[in-house]
């Protein structure tokens, strides 16, 4: 939507300015005060349209290059990401069964690896967020 509002903002300025100039110049000559400054606002039109559609563009050449890839890198994070959690469990039933201080470290380092694999997978939602939902779905079907 804010892309659709810089595309119209920047239709209607460049509209504007053009019918001011033709109507100006009709109706009389123009001091090199008023050329100068006419140009200095298409210039600015130009710059800003150049910079909001190449922005766009990059973006979308970005998302692009990156979305086939998407879906299998997020299934190794989050394969990576259940192992993790499975290891946790293991290890929340084996200090039950018998209290070991050495427990408590490793499941504070394998909590700190969930806690980056909760990570990616947000840093993944950010890029492609509808590839994700469709693997999260395929996902909790098959477990």
């Amino acid at each position: 939507m804010k892309s659709n509002f810089h595309v119209f903002l920047l239709l209607a300025a460049s509209l504007l300015v053009a019918v001011l100039l033709v109507t100006l110049s009709a109706f009389r000559n123009m001091s090199p005060v008023e050329i100068a400054l006419f140009q200095i606002l298409i210039l600015g039109l130009g710059l800003f349209g150049t910079y909001t559609f190449g922005r766009k563009s990059a973006w979308e050449g970005a998302l692009g290059a990156i979305k086939p890839h998407a879906r299998a890198a997020f299934r190794r994070v989050l394969a990576q990401y259940n192992s993790l959690y499975r290891l946790s469990n293991r290890i929340e039933e084996l200090k039950r069964e018998s209290p070991d201080h050495r427990l408590d470290l490793i499941q504070a380092l394998v909590n700190e690896q969930i806690a980056t694999g909760k990570d990616a997978i947000e840093d993944w939602r950010d890029i492609v967020p509808e590839d994700i939902e469709e693997v999260e779905r395929r996902s909790a079907k098959n477990d």
